[in-house]
């Protein structure tokens, strides 16, 4: 049903609109360039780049909504002023990045 709440052209499938939509519904505002990484990254094989089956997305839903959750907290840590942008030194930014990209 969740799915289908966010397949709004009832293609199957959930392209990065509607992959933007769902996690936007988490509370997210993703940028289309962080969107288009996460749909290349659950592609299914079938050769159409930018969609995501239904087998792929409640894998993509969660793990995609902790490690924004996650990495958007430690942006904020960062950025104490609220303006949106931080200073990170190379250091810092693969110390933030690193434990959500490897297991």
């Amino acid at each position: 049903a969740i799915f289908e709440r966010f397949d709004k052209d009832r293609s199957g499938k959930i392209d990065t609109m509607e992959l933007r939509d769902a996690l936007y519904s988490l509370g997210y505002a993703v940028p289309h360039s962080v969107l288009q990484v996460l749909i290349s990254k659950y592609d299914d094989g079938s050769g159409r780049r930018g969609e995501l089956n239904f087998d792929s997305y409640p894998v993509l839903v969660w793990e995609c909504g902790m490690i924004v959750k996650g990495l958007t907290e430690k942006f904020k840590e960062k950025d104490t002023h609220y303006t949106g942008s931080a200073t990170l030194d190379y250091n810092t930014f693969m110390t933030i990045v690193i434990p959500f990209i490897v297991p």
